[in-house]
């Protein structure tokens, strides 16, 4: 099964601006979760990335290709760093753009020096498998509960891409380089690349249920502290209440007082 390559490339220019769009709005409803902000910017360079690699197709120059590499993997790692956020562990943006720049000077040399596949192949497998891998261990590891579903879909999305993060390599070792996206300029492209766009859409899905599972489970912790707190003022209203009455009943006619002095007849 093969479908074209500039149907491919625009549905995913379409998808991850919609993804984009619907991060950006939710960014600004939840302006709390710091999450949003770094999944809106890792999903407009994915759109950019498609809207490169879409050009590609028409001016076959490295330099779309090396902008296609460039801005996908700064997604990748943002949508890392998204998911680090969210369960409230800050991520290194100095390492994020370490890693950028060491991926822009070893891939821009490769395509410089018109290096064969394979050197080009181990290179995207060695910068985007990482970090695809990364967040698939960021939402496993977190042991919370009320999280199966969506804690499924991110599973399943990141374990896909991160599987994709090495069709390239394996493309190009079973001499099939020719149907790899980011290595060249095929007429058609495997059916592997649609399994690899669903596991993306899957992730993107995932993360935003996630995160509004996580909202809904601390909008229920406030809510139940609320009412303990609550329950806890009511208690100890009722307790002063009730010394306050028992204090006003032991001060009250009928009881015996203290004897009054009396003077001694002469």
């Amino acid at each position: 099964m093969k479908f074209d390559v500039a149907t491919f490339a625009s549905l995913s220019l379409v998808t991850f601006l919609c993804c984009a769009l619907v991060a950006t709005a939710l960014r600004r409803m939840f302006a709390q979760v710091s999450a949003f902000r770094f999944w809106a910017a890792a999903f407009y360079l994915l759109a950019a990335a498609s809207a490169c690699f879409a050009l590609h197709l028409t001016w076959p120059t490295d330099l779309l290709l090396f902008a296609t590499a460039t801005l996908a993997l700064q997604s990748r790692i943002l949508i890392w760093a998204g998911t680090r956020e969210l369960f409230g562990v800050p991520a290194s943006w100095r390492t994020g753009l370490a890693v950028t720049c060491a991926f822009c000077a070893l891939y821009g040399g490769a395509l410089l020096l018109n290096l064969p596949m394979l050197p080009r192949a181990v290179l995207l497998a060695l910068f985007f498998a990482p970090y695809r891998a990364a967040t698939l261990y960021e939402v496993c590891r977190r042991r919370r509960p009320h999280l199966g579903l969506a804690r499924t879909i991110v599973a399943i999305g990141a374990g896909i891409v991160t599987l994709g993060a090495i069709v390239p390599l394996m493309l190009v070792l079973l001499h099939r380089a020719n149907l790899s996206l980011l290595l060249g300029n095929p007429q058609s492209t495997s059916a592997i690349y649609a399994v690899v766009f669903a596991g993306d859409v899957l992730l993107a899905s995932g993360l935003i249920v996630l995160a509004f599972k996580l909202l809904i489970l601390e909008r229920d912790m406030l809510a139940t502290l609320d009412r303990s707190a609550a329950a806890r003022l009511l208690a100890s209203r009722h307790m002063r209440a009730g010394a306050g009455a028992a204090a006003a009943y032991g001060g009250s006619p009928g009881q015996d007082g203290p004897a009054q002095r009396r003077s001694l007849p002469v």
